[in-house]
């Protein structure tokens, strides 16, 4: 047997490190290196879980070996929505400091410089101290630059310090050692004045190339070969994909037999992989693209309609469209000789039609024009009118919620109260406009309406949240031990994570730290892709001191948030 087989396990999520042997050499580990050593800015935006971070790592391993200074900085590490511009700024002279093994007290540094914009004292970090103390040429990479979203520090403003950094080239001979090597999942038409330096394409593995990866598979295959090329097929080439269908191949219980290649790697793709990956799956990689399709700030009915056209067709023109680069950088679509196509057949059969025709169905609620409705208040106001439609509030009511989940907020605020004109009594339909008016930031009435709808448990949860913020903790402990007495709090998981997380919260708030971890944990057992027990828990570990479990935490609440709109991750 190989020994080399006996310590071969592949990589499925997260990046690879330096002795994986797993990984897979493609055109753009050479183009960034050369790029790189010739002193060039260049950057990598790409969609997630593509081997961005695992060709950072390689890459500044070959030109640390060049003796090249490189510094390794994951904004993840230091970005979150409680970070402000001064916080995230020190955070990345912190990181050039320990990267490049300066001794020097950066705190110290940092505070004696009060009288400067947090911009400036990294430029003056930057040629006062890197360029005075390190003599030979430095790479600055930067990954994650897109979670800069969820922050005060703006990425155009960002990389336009990058751009300036490039432009003291001119007048500063020093800035000629210094380059930058930009990674994470932005959108080039975005910054497109302020975006300098080379863009490195991430293509898909490809065959041969992937021939390493056949050494895992000797147990289970009798021609390796055969196998990866039907792995290659379903996958595209996909990194994360293409790592999981190997290692499904690898741990089988049954070998795959010669001619039966075709047949077997796609039985292993349909079970373990496409079917119920909406509830199933893990680690999640077709949800991480759902949730970029389904948060984009285009709109997702465009966007899917744009998917379903592809979808139909097999190919269209690549053009500078933004809903096109949208969905290059969720990485469902990829471009190739000029035209888009789906990436992969795994995509293609798990996004498929009926998929693009549900969300679509929930994204396009039925609507009416504003100058009716008026008229149709004032019929639903008349007694005589509700005698004949009884049962109209309940339809009423589902188009509210309809407009609701797709932020059309004002004209669900308005069937709420064609519904509770229809039945005044109707606690659901209360509860539903409490939570749109809380949308609206009409936190009053949003109370008011909670209060009516007493006896609905999402009632007794969102009132809680509003009395947590108004430091009535009593009152918010008292409405949440109520709410976890009803059935709905035993059977309904998102309920259920609602209340653990919000008693968590009021007892951190209380200081009650050991009950508020017990809530927080249960919270993310179960459901653990929700952001926001991450970073109560984070502040909680914080305040006992735990600064290392903390900044995992925090690490976690990053990468959902990222998939979330901030609403979803607020308190």
């Amino acid at each position: 047997m190989n020994p080399f087989y006996k310590s071969f396990n592949y990589k499925v999520g997260g990046s690879l490190d330096l002795d994986n042997s797993n990984y897979v050499v493609r055109q753009a580990d050479t183009e960034i290196y050369n790029t790189l050593k010739k002193g060039e800015y260049c950057y990598v935006f790409n969609a997630r879980q593509t081997g961005k971070s695992s060709l950072r790592i390689r890459t500044a391993e070959r030109l640390r070996k060049e003796d090249i200074a490189c510094v390794e900085i994951d904004l993840m590490a230091i970005v979150s929505t409680e970070s402000n511009v001064g916080q995230i700024y020190a955070g990345i002279v912190q990181e050039i400091a320990s990267g490049l093994r300066l001794e020097v007290d950066c705190l110290s540094w940092w505070l004696k410089r009060e009288v400067l914009e947090p911009k400036e004292r990294l430029i003056e970090f930057i040629e006062q101290v890197v360029l005075t103390k390190i003599d030979k040429n430095i790479v600055i990479f930067i990954d994650e630059v897109d979670c800069l979203r969820i922050s005060d520090l703006s990425l155009e403003v960002f990389l336009s310090l990058i751009q300036k950094f490039y432009k003291k080239r001119e007048n500063n001979s020093a800035y000629q050692r210094l380059t930058f090597a930009l990674f994470g999942v932005v959108e080039i038409s975005d910054f497109s004045l302020t975006m300098i330096g080379n863009g490195i394409e991430l293509s898909g593995l490809e065959f041969p190339a992937i021939l390493p990866l056949a050494e895992g598979l000797l147990k289970k295959v009798g021609r390796r070969q055969e196998v990866l090329k039907e792995i290659i097929f379903w996958t595209g080439g996909q990194p994360f994909l293409t790592q999981k269908l190997c290692q499904l191949v690898a741990t089988s219980s049954t070998k795959i037999s010669t001619g039966l290649e075709k047949q077997e790697v796609e039985k292993l793709a349909l079970s373990n992989i496409i079917q119920n990956w909406e509830y199933d799956e893990e680690p999640e990689h077709l949800q991480t693209i759902k949730n970029r399709l389904l948060t984009s700030k285009y709109s997702i009915s465009k966007l899917l309609r744009l998917y379903q056209k592809i979808l139909q067709k097999g190919k269209i023109r690549a053009t500078n469209n933004p809903l096109q680069a949208e969905l290059q950088l969720a990485g469902i679509v990829r471009k190739e000789e000029g035209k888009l196509k789906i990436y992969n057949p795994i995509y293609a059969q798990a996004f498929n039609r009926n998929w693009i025709e549900k969300v679509l169905a929930e994204k396009e609620p039925t609507r009416i024009k504003d100058h009716i409705r008026w008229v149709i208040l004032l019929l639903l106001s008349l007694a005589s009118f509700r005698l004949l439609f009884p049962q109209l509030y309940v339809q009423l009511n589902d188009c509210g919620v309809d407009n609701y989940l797709v932020k059309q907020y004002q004209l669900a605020r308005f069937y709420f109260q064609c519904a509770l004109l229809l039945k005044p009594n109707y606690k659901k339909g209360h509860y539903n406009l409490g939570a749109t008016y809380e949308r609206l930031n009409q936190f009053d009435k949003a109370r008011s309406e909670y209060l009516i709808a007493e006896g609905v448990s999402e009632a007794y949860s969102n009132l809680a949240r509003l009395y947590i913020k108004e430091k009535q903790y009593s009152e918010a402990i008292a409405l949440l031990e109520k709410a976890f007495q009803k059935d709905k709090a035993k059977t309904d998981p998102l309920l259920r994570y609602a209340l653990l997380k919000n008693m968590g919260w009021v007892l951190l708030e209380q200081q009650r730290y050991a009950e508020a971890e017990t809530y927080l944990r249960e919270a993310i057992e179960l459901i653990n892709t929700k952001a926001i027990a991450y970073k109560l828990l984070a502040r909680l570990l914080e305040a006992k001191g735990d600064r290392e479990e903390a900044q995992k935490m925090w690490q976690k609440f990053r990468q959902y948030a990222l998939n979330e709109s901030s609403r979803e991750y607020e308190y």
